[in-house]
């Protein structure tokens, strides 16, 4: 395999230097299969808090469905009620509010890094 390459140039006092950069297309491959499986796991989570709001409202509307779960789940029935949907909805959004906050904050370094060097 050929890896894809790129020339930049940049003047200079002495003159034009050429720099050669490299790119590796499994370099580049995997970066996209990452963003991809990103985007997987993001659309499979969002499913499954859809189908656990999905099994608290049928619990709480379902009479059957509650005798069934203190019998044969006993004291971990209560997580049906939507606190296990609740609790799973929490942690999604901690995790997206702490990707974003980390994604600032070194969008923030970048910046301060450049206006220390102007």
């Amino acid at each position: 395999m050929v890896p894809f390459s790129f020339t930049h140039i940049t003047g200079s006092e002495e003159g034009l230097d050429v720099m050669s950069d490299r790119l590796d297309m499994e370099q580049l491959k995997r970066k996209e299969f990452a963003k991809r499986t990103r985007w997987l796991v993001w659309v499979e989570s969002s499913v499954i808090l859809g189908l656990l709001v999905w099994v608290s409202l049928e619990y709480e509307n379902n009479p059957f469905l509650q005798s069934w779960a203190k019998t044969n789940i006993g004291p971990a029935s209560f997580l049906l009620n939507g606190t296990l949907a609740g609790l799973y909805a929490g942690t999604m959004l901690g995790y997206m509010i702490s990707k974003y906050l980390g994604t600032r904050t070194e969008k923030e370094k970048i910046l301060e890094t450049i206006r220390k060097r102007a």
